[in-house]
């Protein structure tokens, strides 16, 4: 991608100065494309047209394959992190019965352990 952006900064750069010779011969499957020198402010707005979308591609194109890759392993995650919390939350229903009885014993059991209010400590 640098040497992409390099070489159309050095035509940027070349249409800016203008180009020696009769202006840019260009060969696209077989067209023939003759563009004569361009005026100097053309030049330079063209060469800016030019940078700037490189640039905007430079950023679009990984944007684009990042997001291609990145959203399936998201939605994924998504589902994975959905099932878990069907599955703890069935789960912490199927033992609510189990669980409820096991606390209340718990705390009666921390409740018998603890001090009575009139007794004093150091006596």
């Amino acid at each position: 991608m640098l040497a992409l952006l390099a070489g159309s900064a050095l035509l940027a750069l070349g249409l800016a100065i203008h180009l020696p010779g009769d202006g840019i011969h260009l060969i696209v499957n077989d067209n023939e494309v003759q563009f004569a020198h361009p005026a100097g402010w053309h030049a330079v707005a063209g060469g800016l047209a030019v940078l700037l979308a490189l640039c905007i591609a430079a950023l679009v194109v990984p944007l684009a394959l990042l997001l291609a890759v990145l959203m399936p392993l998201l939605l994924v995650l998504g589902a994975l992190a959905l099932v878990v919390g069907v599955v703890l939350g069935v789960g912490a229903i199927a033992l609510a019965p189990l669980l409820l009885p096991l606390l209340i014993v718990l705390w009666l059991w921390r409740r018998s352990r603890r001090p009575a209010a009139g007794t004093t400590m150091g006596a």
